[in-house]
């Protein structure tokens, strides 16, 4: 199932941006934009686990895609609190809802529930390479469940 999953490492690496493991971070991810060089850097935090590190990358990816880079912005340091779909940053709310789209696009929802019949959280969760609270918020606002 692992072929079902969105890798946004290897998304980050075709893009040129530089991305940087880290076991020592105090914050779940941060992008920065050199401002000499141009490079784009992404670094997260290893000790999360891989799903979290997934989606921190994602929503990371979501601050290069959505140009938060170039609205005079150059670094985007996202502690967990960043994470939560409640935060009411704009720039935070559509890294999140960036990332969510990315990992978890509802073709691939649709296709896990009506072709391959998984009913269960925990199941696509795992297809999707997601945990089961980032998947349950997305089939809350896709309408699936309530």
């Amino acid at each position: 199932m692992k072929a079902f999953a969105v890798n946004p490492l290897d998304i980050a690496r075709n893009e040129g941006i530089t991305v940087i493991p880290s076991n020592h971070l105090d914050i779940n991810g941060q992008i920065h934009k050199n401002p000499t060089s141009g490079e784009i850097i992404i670094e997260y935090d290893t000790n999360m686990h891989p799903n979290r590190q997934h989606f921190t990358l994602a929503h990371e990816l979501g601050h290069y895609f959505l140009g938060h880079l170039n609205d005079g912005n150059v670094h985007f340091r996202d502690p967990a609190q960043n994470f939560n779909l409640d935060n009411y940053d704009p720039y935070e709310t559509e890294a999140n809802r960036f990332a969510a789209n990315l990992l978890m696009p509802k073709e691939k929802i649709d296709f896990l529930l009506h072709e391959m019949k998984m009913s269960s959280i925990e199941e696509i969760a795992q297809a999707l390479q997601v945990s089961p609270a980032a998947i349950t918020y997305r089939l809350k606002n896709l309408g699936y469940i309530s």
